[in-house]
């Protein structure tokens, strides 16, 4: 919210008369469910005036409640929801960018070590067509293999662990070269037809993981 954090980083550095200037109160009005509520930030809020004195507290109870209080049940429901599969001790001993990596992968990604845990179904690693997608995967951008990820394996994240942690399969779809590469993300698994050439199939890939959404194609 940087808008927020600009408005209040204002009312504190403002040189004038912050009570007759502002016309503020400790009453605020919130966005919630695309709705507008007002909020208390102290009793009987909209009758207390925010003034030179007293606009460092009405910033901080502003950002206590819509970093900390806004959001506590949903948070509760996060923490308890988390705790019941992931209930140990050792979480303690994890920095918060560590639980992020556990719960959502990582976000770095080197795809050429897909390339050493690969299975193939029909093809074989010196096959024309596997070489040209791996050719065509490498070289995509980081956001297109990113897609290609969340297409093959429905996260665009790498596994705790890394690329090794991963099983993959590519199986051979055969006698339908007119078709996108097909994904069965529950098992990482790609179905790619025998594509004449490098060109088709980069053009075919990059229509399918470009327009792939949830279980299908948008």
């Amino acid at each position: 919210m940087p808008d927020v954090a600009s408005s209040l980083q204002n009312v504190l550095e403002y040189e004038g008369d912050v009570e007759n200037d502002m016309f503020m109160t400790f009453q605020i009005s919130v966005g919630e469910y695309g709705k507008i509520k007002t909020v208390d930030l102290k009793p009987n809020g909209d009758d207390l005036p925010v003034t030179n004195e007293n606009r460092e507290e009405f910033v901080d109870l502003y950002l206590d409640h819509i970093l900390n209080s806004s959001v506590l049940d949903r948070f509760r429901a996060f923490y308890l929801g988390f705790h019941s599969v992931c209930a140990s001790n050792a979480l303690i001993m994890l920095r918060p960018e560590e639980v992020e990596i556990l719960v959502c992968g990582s976000p770095t990604m080197d795809l050429s070590e897909l390339k050493k845990v690969v299975v193939y179904d029909g093809y074989r690693p010196s096959d024309e067509t596997i070489g040209h997608f791996w050719e065509v995967l490498l070289n995509y951008s980081e956001n297109l293999q990113k897609k290609f990820l969340l297409f093959t394996t429905g996260s665009d994240r790498v596994p705790v662990g890394g690329m090794q942690e991963m099983t993959f399969k590519i199986t051979k779809l055969k006698e339908k070269t007119a078709f996108l590469p097909e994904a069965h993300t529950c098992f990482n698994q790609l179905v790619l037809p025998d594509y004449k050439n490098k060109e088709i199939l980069q053009a075919k890939l990059t229509i399918a993981i470009s327009n792939a959404e949830g279980f299908g194609l948008e």
